[in-house]
């Protein structure tokens, strides 16, 4: 059985210390995001996540994927419909090293109309789902809004600390019918305010959107600029030229 780990280990920390650094972006954003805590079961998720993982364990499942094994928790519930629900779940495993990642993982299930209920029946199962931290981690940060696209979107950010210098980054999820898509890729935050002489870094969120065809981020901190990302055919969001964020 493996035991849950939390998100603040070394490396992890040591990127919530140079985040500090970075002034709080004044904008505000569009997408409400918080901590993912994996000691809470939010409400109604017990009932749903068993039938996602049948072979749960007071809320925690153990699922191998590929070599890996996963402990995995549920997170949050976001509605698709009046008979439709995705539950967002995340999964951790042992591996202590900066190429270890954890899992983010959604299953749409349907219910009887109305608030999600029990009894659910499963619809879909998708593993690797979003951003994913170091250290055998999963997203430090998530959140969703109706803003962005026609349907709702998964906002999964995560991080780590490479050679001194700490590095976030956000994926977007678009829950379609048919089932997750990841839609965007964007850097959150850079400093390496640790290294002498480095620079504090900068900051980001998703400040507007205009449903189906574009989002800007908007960056505080050494410097203050904005990107605009737009919506292509294939129904990505793509920053038109290279992005004034630093990258690790």
């Amino acid at each position: 059985m493996i035991t849950p780990k939390t998100v603040t280990l070394t490396a992890l920390a040591a990127l919530a210390s140079a985040a500090a650094l970075v002034p709080a972006a004044l904008a505000q954003s569009v997408i409400e995001t918080r901590d993912v805590n994996r000691d809470a079961v939010p409400a109604g998720t017990p009932a749903a996540f068993v039938v996602a993982f049948p072979d749960a364990e007071r809320n925690e499942a153990v699922r191998e994927v590929g070599e890996d094994a996963y402990s995995i928790v549920p997170l949050a519930f976001i509605p698709l419909s009046d008979t439709r629900v995705a539950l967002v779940s995340t999964g951790v495993n042992d591996c202590t090293g900066q190429a270890c990642t954890g899992l983010n993982a959604v299953h749409y299930l349907s219910h009887d109309a109305g608030e999600p209920r029990y009894p659910y029946s499963l619809q879909g199962e998708w593993l690797d789902v979003g951003a994913v931290g170091v250290m055998g981690n999963p997203a430090l940060q998530w959140g969703w809004t109706r803003a962005i696209t026609e349907h709702p979107v998964l906002f999964t950010e995560a991080g780590g600390v490479w050679q001194g210098r700490a590095c976030g980054y956000a994926v977007l999820t678009e829950l379609t019918p048919s089932g997750p898509k990841d839609i965007a890729r964007i850097p959150t935050s850079f400093s390496d305010a640790s290294v002498e002489g480095g620079d504090p870094g900068v900051e980001g969120v998703i400040t507007s959107a205009e449903k189906g065809r574009s989002f800007t981020v908007s960056y505080t901190g050494s410097a203050s600029f904005d990107e605009v990302y737009k919506r292509g055919a294939d129904g990505e969001y793509r920053l038109d030229g290279t992005s004034r964020v630093t990258t690790c």
